[in-house]
């Protein structure tokens, strides 16, 4: 059978934005902004040669995982197409998930071309617009006993959990076809949310060095937050906080806040798994609803980035169904059980 047929929507989602942010690297590598740097996501290069090698390496390091990417998506699919492997058909199933980190780390480096300088000052004003002060910095601080810190920490580390736990109880249970119907969902939010990050750099929360805090003590601070990304990297507390520092000490990303994918993903997923099992489904939207706060309460978005998150979660979801309708029904025929 040709080839192609037998690429699920999943994989067509993936080939997409591959050649995107291909296009969009290409584009970054030969901006330069007005101040007259060369600029690709963190990296910016000096008109006095600076970081010159740093600069050309990422670019084409990139390229060569995306070309490799492609490479590989034709191999995994011919291989699954001849060879009767479980561990074959696993990986045929499950790469797109895997490949989501390395394209939201790849997304921040990308981030600054269209904009060269963050654009956090714009977010922090609406939130003190709303709030009168900045909640990414004060909710976290204020409230700051074990119980509420561990709380909110454990409900941002459940977006993780939604992401592997909903899809695997669908491909176990409900079936290849109904799980790559999920998955489309899920890519489809996220690779939309991508899209934005690059073009509208946001690095959230972390981002705010200074910050005035007038009468407030915290772990060695009196009256001042010599840094926020401090604070998401520090050690504290219980299991689930330092899951979080251990996961921001080992990332090197940097943006990619607005809209929060936390906030768009996990409702996404909330949505679509009344279509499975309603009880859950409803305690799944309500863990929802406190991972939304806590990305807030926990330093790493902006309260609009939350808000954001929310309405374009529900938006894209019912877009990717739409267009799951007209294009992924015809191809899920060729999914086999």
């Amino acid at each position: 059978m040709n080839l192609f047929k037998k690429m699920f929507i999943t994989d067509w989602a993936v080939i997409i934005y591959v050649i995107f942010i291909t296009i969009w690297t290409f584009i970054g590598k030969n901006v330069v902004c007005t101040e007259g740097f060369l600029v690709i996501g963190r990296k910016v290069l000096c008109e006095a040669g600076e970081n010159v090698v740093d600069v050309i390496s990422t670019f084409h390091l990139l390229m060569v995982q995306y070309i490799g990417i492609l490479l590989f998506i034709f191999l995994i699919v011919m291989l699954n197409n001849y060879i009767k492997s479980p561990i074959v058909r696993f990986v045929r199933f499950w790469y797109p998930i895997a490949l989501l980190g390395f394209f939201f780390d790849a997304a921040t480096q990308i981030d600054r071309v269209l904009f060269t300088e963050y654009l956090d000052p714009i977010f922090q004003y609406w939130d003190y617009l709303i709030f009168g002060y900045q909640p990414v910095v004060e909710w976290g601080l204020k409230w700051n006993s074990f119980v509420i810190q561990e709380f909110f920490h454990f409900n941002y580390f459940a977006y993780y959990l939604m992401i592997f736990g909903v899809p695997l109880y669908v491909y176990l249970h409900k079936g290849k076809a109904e799980y790559v119907r999920v998955l489309f969902n899920i890519l489809f939010v996220f690779f939309t949310c991508y899209i934005v990050f690059v073009f509208l750099p946001v690095a959230g929360g972390r981002i705010m060095e200074y910050y005035y805090l007038s009468g407030v003590y915290y772990e060695g601070y009196t009256s001042y937050v010599a840094s926020v990304r401090e604070l998401t990297e520090t050690y504290r507390h219980g299991l689930f906080t330092h899951i979080m520092v251990y996961i921001y000490r080992s990332s090197t990303h940097f943006g990619g806040a607005f809209p929060s994918s936390h906030v768009a993903v996990s409702l996404t997923i909330a949505l679509l798994s009344f279509r499975y099992f309603k009880l859950l489904a409803w305690v799944l939207l309500l863990v929802t609803f406190f991972l939304a706060i806590s990305t807030v309460f926990c330093h790493y978005h902006y309260f609009v980035d939350a808000v954001a998150g929310v309405l374009y979660g529900i938006v894209m979801f019912g877009l990717s169904e739409l267009v799951y309708a007209l294009i992924g029904v015809k191809k899920a025929k060729y999914i086999d059980d």
